[in-house]
């Protein structure tokens, strides 16, 4: 435990004129509880703990925050939201690039993750490339993950449908004018029926 923390405490409890016992009584913790904490005797004392300490004497709990190094508090509702951020989002990888998002009917042919803070799973797709109209950027196999919401900007890689048809290209500007641009020619942004801004190319490995 940082040694400062007690010191504090008792620091505090004298200068308010409260006894340990009153201090006790006062945060519903125990006499014994207070004694080993200002002895520095107690372990790291729990966020919870802290907080009836920090009322009891009328103090904002971040008086008890010393070095950083030495000891973070954080609160249960910080701590949950650590440990949320901890786990990956799982993001359905399907065959088949659809005109509206959820229009997929099959379930999806396998998963990648990725960390939470990274990618928000509800904007987030990700599809199989069939076809191969932007090697060697981008191959037969590879796995986009695209972004439906996120406005396209020139220079931004896109997946399409054009006339039923899936492409993927770049987006180029001719004289003020958007077009999708790859090795089988050019498509006019506004001739899209949909489209969505690739953020990740996942390569196939070839052995």
């Amino acid at each position: 435990m940082d040694i400062q923390i007690g010191l504090k405490v008792k620091q505090l409890r004298i200068a308010r004129g409260m006894t340990q016992a009153k201090l006790a009584d006062a945060s519903g913790l125990t006499r014994g509880y207070i004694s080993m904490l200002e002895l520095r005797k107690s372990t790291m004392p729990s966020y919870e703990a802290l907080s009836k300490i920090a009322r009891a004497l009328g103090v904002d709990i971040k008086e008890f925050k010393t070095d950083p190094e030495i000891v973070r508090l954080e609160s249960p509702e910080e701590v949950l939201r650590k440990y949320q951020l901890m786990a990956p989002v799982s993001i359905p990888v399907y065959d088949h690039f659809y005109v509206h998002a959820g229009d997929a009917a099959l379930a999806p042919i396998e998963y990648i993750y990725r960390a939470r803070e990274s990618f928000a799973p509800q904007n987030i797709e990700a599809y199989k490339v069939r076809g191969n109209c932007m090697e060697p950027v981008i191959s037969e196999g590879d796995i986009l993950l695209i972004d439906r919401d996120r406005t396209p900007q020139k220079g931004n890689i896109l997946l399409c449908v054009v006339d039923g048809e899936v492409i993927v290209g770049k987006l180029i500007e001719q004289n003020g004018v958007l077009y999708l641009k790859n090795g089988h020619g050019t498509h006019s942004l506004s001739d899209c029926q949909a489209s969505a801004v690739v953020v990740e190319v996942n390569k196939k490995l070839i052995f």
